[in-house]
């Protein structure tokens, strides 16, 4: 069941995602009360757990939910430079050429010979923020809307080289070195950078703010016909023998 849930066409799960995102936080994060009084940590925690479950990956051992990719995720944020940008629309051509690209990293770094080498630290978080209690600001909606974007990437990136089978944190570190590696990542941290709002009316940065979140999810979504395309230039990943992370 879990295996046949799985093989649809992206966009449907991230249609799903920000349907989830619009019942739950996302449509708020300027205004949601239940942020008031939590430590920036605790209001990503429960952002990551919607967005993971709306994927339905087969990982019995719970990796998606673990401290540890948790902590890889919040690491890959602080490579954004908050606040605005003297040219947020300067960036390359979105589409096949950065499909292409990710395919041609993960095929790369797929191989069996050495353990995935990801470049941000997974066992503890680096960043200082995180600690911060919630409070409204530029700087805390852009990591907030790069947290959400830069994990739903990730999983898409994970479904292709997963192909619906056992996850195991192999799997999880080629998805998350592969999006660390590739210009969509620094494209959209370049673009969430541009995202400047100014906090007249918390009603219409709640909406801009969401809107900003879809814009980017539609704009990297891959759709069903390229998925095939994609992964017959990935090689069979390997899921064991397992490493740490």
């Amino acid at each position: 069941m879990t295996s046949i849930a799985q093989r649809v066409d992206p966009k449907l799960k991230f249609k799903a995602s920000i349907e989830v995102g619009k019942r739950r936080y996302w449509k708020a994060l300027a205004s949601c009360a239940a942020f008031q009084k939590r430590t920036m940590w605790e209001c990503l925690r429960v952002l990551h757990t919607d967005i993971v479950a709306v994927w339905n990956f087969h990982d019995p051992h719970d990796y998606l939910y673990s401290d540890d990719f948790r902590n890889l995720m919040v690491n890959m944020v602080e490579k954004l430079d908050v606040g605005p940008t003297t040219n947020p629309n300067n960036t390359v051509a979105v589409g096949l050429s950065t499909v292409g690209a990710i395919a041609g990293i993960v095929a790369v770094l797929a191989g069996p010979a050495a353990p995935i080498v990801v470049p941000i630290v997974a066992g503890v978080v680096i960043v200082k923020w995180v600690y911060d209690v919630y409070q409204l600001s530029c700087a805390v909606l852009q990591r907030f809307i790069a947290y959400i974007v830069d994990l739903t990437l990730v999983l898409q990136i994970l479904y292709l080289v997963s192909d619906s089978q056992e996850l195991s944190r192999r799997v999880i570190k080629l998805a998350v070195a592969s999006y660390h590696a590739s210009p969509t990542s620094e494209e959209v941290h370049r673009r969430i950078q541009g995202y400047d709002r100014k906090f007249t009316l918390l009603e219409r940065t709640d909406r801009d703010t969401l809107d900003k979140i879809i814009e980017l999810m539609e704009l990297y979504c891959i759709d069903a016909k390229e998925v095939s395309a994609v992964r017959a230039q990935i090689p069979t990943v390997d899921s064991l023998p397992d490493e740490s992370w």
